[in-house]
């Protein structure tokens, strides 16, 4: 798990250096052919590794569940956020990492509800749900480097 958790801290870094070095506008803007933006990448990237880890396991989301609401699969932006919405992102980017490493180190993740992915793969426990949620997340960073280029 330790790699898992350093392949999940390169990830979040690459998502936060987004957030951080583009505008507001650019992290809400839809570009033409796409059906969503970079900060809904982000959100979601996040919201997932939440839904798949912990609700999976039947633990709360370490995030808003209007997050997770907002952010779930089959969902689009549904307008611009704010600032504040970017940094509280940001921020959970880390905190959520930081405590996923101590919940792993205590075991809390005994009881993972087996679920199997749009992509067909079968996640049986948390130690296939992680693997899982690091390709997910480069699924997404591909998606944040293609909006990148065009905002």
């Amino acid at each position: 798990m330790k790699q898992h958790l350093s392949i999940l801290a390169h990830n979040r870094a690459i998502y936060s250096r987004f957030l951080k070095s583009f505008s507001l506008e650019q992290l809400n803007s839809v570009p033409k052919g796409f059906n969503n933006n970079i900060i809904w990448n982000v959100a979601h990237a996040l919201v997932t590794q939440q839904s798949i880890m912990y609700s999976l396991s039947g633990l709360p989301a370490l995030v808003p569940q209007e997050w997770v609401d907002g952010y779930r699969k089959g969902t689009r932006p549904e307008g611009d956020v704010s600032q504040e919405f970017v940094t509280a992102i940001d921020e959970a980017l880390t905190l959520t990492m930081d405590q996923l490493q101590k919940d792993l180190e205590a075991g809390i993740f005994e009881n993972f509800q087996p679920y199997t992915t749009t992509t067909k793969m079968e996640l049986s426990s948390i130690e296939t749900a992680f693997p899982f949620v690091l390709f997910h997340d480069g699924v997404h960073i591909g998606s944040v480097l293609a909006l990148a280029k065009l905002v």
